[in-house]
């Protein structure tokens, strides 16, 4: 008895510096908001993103000139410097085959929106596993709330049977299973807090926080409002999920280097301007001007490159479509479940918890007026314990999957959840 008493006291007293911080609760646009402002893996995204934004002007800007100072006509033993009979200053100038030019700047502006929608993806898939994880605490926080209810009513239940063991109404057993009874609670009162613990620890390092910074305890949940369907979900995907996007802009930046590697057939260009300082007067002073092009003769260099662009356009295309599909497929699992999940919530709350309410209250008067057994007590206590921690288990399931189905529906982090409706 003195151990479950101390067992009582360090539970409560942890639990206790815990609700500390009750004032100040944890709410999840808070956490999305640390985890977009502070989560390393998300800058590093949008370093890349801009780093391939940077390249764009690289892509089509003429290379550097070249500037050549010549000495000609040199006599032998003479120095060049000096005593060259020519000595000419040239600039010349390689001008690439300017829809060549325009097919790389477009190839870049590709691949920066590539990045880009990496980002976004990025963004989202962070958002849905803060979510899960700020679920996973809320979820702790409900189960240490509910057990520490449950050990108020078995040391309820122990005071009764006490008492009426006092009088002789009662045999020893009832009291010693009433004990157990709440050793049991306890220790699983212990073993939820440490699932707390570890959930705020994983939360801390998403939004980039010492894992042993102290959080508040959680808000809440909002109730879900009925919202879309699966064909407007799918359809919505099919348009704003940014990893389908990062698969299209990749099809289509292999379509645009099929087209470049065609244009590897087109010439390219050089523009040289000469002046010439000379001894004679017909040559001292004069310039040349040059316009020369270069002339594809290995064809079989070209023909290899279009060869290797059409095969690489054909991966990109089947990519796509394959991640299209993966993506509808994921998407309806997503629904489904979240649906499922959303009609257990609905069952539980409205039909199976109130009758375990009073399923306990009758097997309470009943152990009272000694018409009933003190374990059928305790088996009442006990389904309507579990009955309650589904109940919880299954509030975070179905916000879980809605989180997922939000991802992949493209919704922007921290936007409206697209609620589910209830299976027919």
């Amino acid at each position: 008895m003195k151990t479950v008493i101390a067992a009582f006291l360090l539970v409560s007293g942890l639990c206790a510096a815990a609700g500390a911080q009750a004032g100040a609760r944890l709410g999840l646009a808070e956490v999305l908001a640390e985890v977009r402002d502070k989560n390393p893996d998300l800058k590093a995204a949008k370093a890349v993103s801009l780093a391939a934004k940077s390249r764009i002007k690289q892509a089509y800007i003429l290379k550097d000139p070249v500037l050549e100072f010549e000495r000609m006509y040199t006599p032998a033993g003479k120095s060049f410097i000096g005593d060259a009979g020519e000595r000419n200053i040239a600039i010349s100038q390689e001008i690439d085959n300017p829809y060549k030019l325009l097919l790389r700047k477009s190839i870049a502006k590709d691949e920066h929106a590539f990045y880009t929608t990496l980002y976004d993806a990025k963004d989202r898939e962070l958002a849905a596993k803060a979510k899960a994880l700020f679920y996973e605490y809320y979820m702790a926080a409900k189960a240490g709330q509910i057990y520490n209810e449950t050990v108020d009513v078995l040391q309820g239940f122990a005071k009764i049977a006490e008492a009426k063991y006092s009088v002789g109404k009662a045999s020893q057993s009832d009291a010693i299973k009433a004990q157990v009874e709440l050793s049991r609670t306890l220790n699983m009162l212990v073993t939820v807090k440490q699932e707390k613990e570890t959930a705020a620890a994983m939360l801390n390092a998403l939004m980039d926080r010492d894992t042993l910074a102290p959080l508040p305890e959680p808000a809440e949940l909002e109730p879900a409002r009925a919202g879309a369907g699966y064909e407007e979900l799918r359809a919505a995907a099919f348009v704003l999920n940014p990893g389908l996007k990062s698969y299209s802009l990749k099809a289509a930046q292999a379509g645009r280097r099929l087209t470049l590697s065609k244009a590897e057939y087109l010439p390219d260009f050089m523009l040289l301007y000469r002046k010439r300082k000379a001894p004679g007067q017909d040559m001292d002073n004069t310039y040349d001007v040059a316009l020369g092009l270069t002339v594809p003769l290995w064809f079989a260099k070209q023909k290899a490159m279009v060869k290797e662009a059409g095969a690489e356009k054909e991966m990109a295309e089947a990519e796509y479509k394959a991640a299209r599909n993966e993506l509808a497929s994921d998407l309806r699992e997503a629904d489904i479940k979240a649906r499922s999940s959303l009609r257990l919530v609905d069952l539980y709350r409205n039909s199976v918890i109130p009758q375990a309410e009073e399923a306990l209250k009758i097997a309470q008067s009943g152990y009272q007026a000694e018409k009933a057994d003190f374990m059928d007590l305790l088996d009442a206590q006990r389904t309507l314990l579990d009955l309650r921690m589904d109940y919880y288990r299954y509030v975070v399931d179905y916000q879980t999957w809605l989180a997922r189905v939000e991802q992949l529906a493209g919704t922007p982090p921290g936007g409206a959840i697209p609620a589910q409706q209830e299976i027919k």
